[in-house]
């Protein structure tokens, strides 16, 4: 519980640390739940579809959230809490007792199912924010043995609660500063690119891109990249999905595709659909994918790309290079002098960076920037 002002002021310090620079969230949520007196803390985003883009909980079994999916906890119609969470206005303190009966519990699904056997069966909770597109909650969940939450713990949950608001709408403001780079490093070297959200919504463009789609028959229809042809804008809507899954078996970070231009006789137009690199806490809205127009390129425009998009050094920029061009590891080792394990030692910094298993995937994913 909070002790003191001066405890107080550094929890609300936490949050606006944590909206800055993404890192600290896990550890403001924490401690929030601990200044509550409850066992776990929860930050959790919701998207207009039902899915559940950030689902942030404290000192819980890694299997709990899981198991919050398996029992409808993002249906309203299953779920009480998210319910009463979504028919109440932003920062209404909502704690059990105010919206189910104790003899309600022994009846829902719900409770029996997930609730209580997780020994999670009391909360007090609220929405944070209330978008079309999106719902962030935050909740301090207490255990059987802690039981209701008492009125002095309360108190401490609402008058933090508005910082947590605060804190998240500056996360969404700010949004992802890499994607801010990125834009900016494309516009200058004059190449589309569409960065995309995990739906396919357009987060930023270039003046490039915007020419794009007057010109071809890439379209913005309702903030959302898609194609004039109906089977071109279905396969680009899922490559779009597969890529902001990430990299996974049968799943390459990188693809291709052509999409037909609005004129028949003009030649198509080649995308490359890219997993973006994961950073800071996503609340579903950052970019997840970029999309770029194929252009005729030259080397140095690759290697700006790759430093750019996975933030190689100038080192593994010459063996990336030497890579795509067909180099083997001990063909680099000679060439650059070195021994052939300083070499394999970068391939496996550059899996890591780019998200490849295999050195055929890495030269497949660079070589088609």
């Amino acid at each position: 519980m909070v002790r003191d002002d001066e405890q107080w002021l550094a929890l609300a310090d936490l949050f606006q640390q944590a909206a800055i620079d993404g890192r600290h969230w896990y550890e403001a949520i924490a401690a929030f739940a601990a200044a509550t007196g409850s066992e776990h803390g929860q930050l959790v985003c919701m998207a207009a579809n039902g899915s559940m883009p950030l689902n942030l909980l404290t000192n819980v079994d890694p299997a709990l959230p899981e198991a919050f999916m398996a029992a409808g906890g993002t249906d309203p119609q299953v779920n009480p809490r998210r319910r009463a969470g979504i028919a109440r206005r932003p920062l209404t303190i909502l704690a059990e007792s105010d919206f189910i009966t104790p003899d309600e519990v022994k009846q829902d699904q719900h409770y029996q199912e997930f609730a209580l056997p997780w020994d999670v069966p009391y909360i007090c909770l609220t929405t944070l924010e209330h978008r079309p597109d999106l719902l962030v909650g935050l909740a301090a969940i207490r255990t059987r043995a802690q039981g209701h939450i008492d009125s002095d713990a309360r108190r401490v949950f609402a008058s933090i609660a508005p910082h947590v608001r605060a804190a998240v709408r500056t996360t969404l403001a700010l949004g992802d500063p890499h994607d801010a780079l990125l834009a900016d490093v494309f516009e200058a070297l004059s190449i589309p690119a569409f960065l995309c959200n995990r739906h396919g919504m357009v987060r930023r463009l270039t003046p490039s891109a915007e020419k794009l789609l007057v010109e071809t028959g890439l379209r913005l229809r309702h903030g959302k990249l898609t194609a004039t042809h109906p089977a071109d804008a279905t396969a680009l809507s899922e490559a779009i999905e597969a890529a902001a899954a990430g990299p996974g078996v049968g799943r390459p970070a990188n693809r291709v595709m052509l999409i037909r231009t609005a004129q028949d006789d003009a030649a198509p137009l080649a995308l490359d659909i890219i997993s973006l690199p994961r950073s800071g806490l996503s609340f579903g809205l950052d970019s997840r994918v970029l999309v770029l127009a194929r252009s005729a390129g030259s080397e140095q425009r690759r290697m700006t790309l790759l430093q750019t998009l996975y933030g190689l050094t100038p080192a593994e920029l010459d063996i990336a290079q030497l890579l795509i061009s067909g180099k083997s590891p001990q063909d680099i080792a000679d060439q650059r002098q070195v021994a052939v394990g300083t070499v394999r030692a970068q391939i496996k910094s550059l899996f890591a960076k780019t998200g490849s298993s295999r050195q055929i995937d890495l030269v497949a994913r660079l070589g088609r920037l």
